[in-house]
């Protein structure tokens, strides 16, 4: 399949949600013929990822507010202009730190995490009762919950 051009404009509202951020998809692995994705995250102060690994790398750049990135043992406080990497397989998390939301484009190769992100927003509708779901979840999708 041919790569094509892609334009997504801020006021397209695509936005999912995912126990309790939102998270707009910018490019997904059918616009990229699978070799990477790239979304917007949103973080509310208390919230995030809980620590997960999956086989793929992730990347995040912070655009704005305070997130606490988890890399195995290591915490880190990343703010606006900061870059993480993160390789596959390794045991990662975030959570908001700031009254600011934080914003992050989060960037991942090959892309698999569409389908895992829209069926959280599709079957995670009730916090905390439905979390009992998110386990099920990542393994259909290789995202492994630590």
């Amino acid at each position: 399949m041919e790569s094509r051009s892609i334009i997504k404009h801020a006021s397209d509202e695509n936005w999912l949600a995912v126990l309790g951020m939102r998270l707009k998809f910018l490019c997904t692995a059918e616009e990229t013929n699978g070799r990477y994705s790239s979304m917007l995250n949103t973080v509310p102060k208390g919230l995030g990822a809980p620590p997960h690994s999956h086989p793929w790398d992730e990347s995040f750049y912070v655009l704005q507010g305070q997130v606490e990135l988890r890399l195995g043992d290591t915490i880190t406080r990343m703010n606006p202009g900061d870059y993480a990497l993160v390789p596959a397989n390794h045991v990662h998390g975030f959570t908001g730190l700031s009254d600011e939301e934080g914003l992050l484009i989060t960037f991942e190769s090959p892309s698999h995490s569409h389908s895992f992100f829209q069926e959280i927003n599709d079957r995670v509708k009730t916090m905390p009762d439905d979390l009992y779901k998110m386990p099920d979840i990542g393994e259909r999708h290789k995202v492994t919950f630590v």
